[in-house]
């Protein structure tokens, strides 16, 4: 997987953020966990589905 693109990059940035997000937000212990969880999950299969589509050619 190359980075050259601008899709593959926010695809990237969208995953980081999400796992930080979640595991972060678990770690410390905060009191809305769940919501940011939900949110999370979220991100994290955007960023997959941003990554996964970036190339050209047929998606997985």
């Amino acid at each position: 997987m190359v980075l050259d693109n601008a899709q593959s990059k926010y695809g990237v940035a969208v995953l980081v953020i999400a796992g930080v997000l979640l595991f972060g937000s678990v770690a410390l212990g905060l009191p809305f966990a769940r919501e940011a969880g939900a949110v999370s999950v979220l991100g994290l299969a955007a960023g997959a589905v941003l990554i996964g589509t970036a190339e050209d050619g047929r998606p997985v």
